[in-house]
């Protein structure tokens, strides 16, 4: 009997122990269980609709996830939300935290895709269709590039186009087309033409300035501002002078421009007598201004003769039909001069 009671009291203690053990399991695995639970906040947060969840800021947010809390930031921008005021959301929606990890505020990123003005120009264009060729876009003021949730595919379109061929005016409205996401649908107003290229200045030219390749470029305009006589190679302005001032964005007629001055009225210039295999020099004074290959009229500065003369370069003259130096001039040999038949005239 009295082994049957042992064996009666072990089973109880063996029971009784197991219990205790279950009861200390169930009580771990449900500290672990809330432990896991426990919403922690993300301090940078990546959204795409108009508004904050408590499931966009909160891991483990439970049934509050959804709850709608704070105004999103505009696309492509950026915003912060004090600690404070999400703990305040939080315990409004029935979501305990704490903020153990002492989290001061939260950053709030909402990405975008950004339309640009050449997007929507590009748009109108081929709406238009080409039949007139390319077209020129301007836009009225106040337009800008605008942003559309990155998600959205495709290039805008156009859903709807007025435009005026007699004054090139024209109103679209941009949208896009087949996407599961919200985009905005905006309305652009401007002018429209069809186009040319042209070569206009890139900046101010003054009058008489030499006109380089890094003063010009290439630009379309409205075909109606472009006239027959502007230039439509560069190589035939470089190296020109402008006769008038030239205004960045207008087109560069033949008439702007001309060869360079390379003599100018009442400067000194030097006079190039070539005669019997000899080369003569002497100093004369011009009358007028003359560009390269062109006639001028100087007077020599000793005997005052006045003579006609082709320029050949900048301050030079020549003259080269003349079977003898003119009267009043003595020619001897320069020790100086470029070679044996160089000669100066004094």
């Amino acid at each position: 009997m009295m082994t049957a009671l042992k064996d009666m009291t072990a089973q109880r203690v063996s029971s009784a122990a197991n219990l205790l053990l279950a009861g200390a399991l169930v009580f771990f695995f449900t500290a672990i269980a809330t432990a896991q639970a426990e919403p922690l906040l993300r301090e940078q947060i990546k959204v795409y609709s108009d508004v904050v969840t408590l499931g966009d800021m909160f891991e483990n947010a439970g049934d509050a996830a959804r709850a709608p809390v704070f105004r999103s930031p505009e696309l492509g921008t950026r915003g912060v939300v004090g600690a404070n005021r999400v703990m305040a959301a939080a315990r409004h929606h029935g979501l305990q935290w704490r903020n153990p990890g002492g989290i001061a505020e939260v950053s709030v990123h909402r990405p975008s895709r950004v339309i640009t003005l050449d997007e929507v120009r590009d748009a109108i264009a081929e709406h238009v269709g080409s039949d007139d060729g390319v077209w020129s876009i301007s836009f009225g003021r106040g337009a800008k590039d605008f942003h559309v949730d990155p998600r959205v595919k495709g290039v805008p379109g156009i859903r709807h186009l007025d435009l005026r061929r007699d004054t090139g005016r024209f109103r679209a409205v941009v949208s896009f087309d087949n996407t599961e996401y919200a985009a905005p649908e905006l309305t652009f107003t401007g002018r429209a033409f069809p186009s040319v290229n042209a070569i206009v200045p890139a900046a101010a030219i003054k009058r008489g300035e030499i006109i380089r390749k890094e003063d010009l470029k290439i630009t379309r305009l409205p075909r109606a501002r472009v006239s027959g006589s502007a230039y439509t190679d560069m190589a035939n302005v470089v190296g020109m002078a402008a006769k008038k001032q030239l205004i960045p964005g207008r087109a560069i007629m033949r008439s702007d421009v001309e060869p360079p001055k390379l003599v100018k009225r009442n400067s000194l210039v030097t006079i190039v007598y070539k005669t019997n295999g000899m080369i003569l020099k002497t100093t004369g004074r011009a009358l007028g201004d003359a560009a390269l290959g062109q006639t001028v009229s100087v007077q020599n500065i000793q005997s005052k003769r006045t003579i006609e003369a082709e320029v050949t370069g900048s301050g030079t003259v020549s003259v080269s039909r003349i079977g003898k130096p003119p009267s009043g001039t003595a020619v001897r040999t320069s020790r100086n001069s470029a070679g044996p038949n160089t000669n100066v005239i004094r």
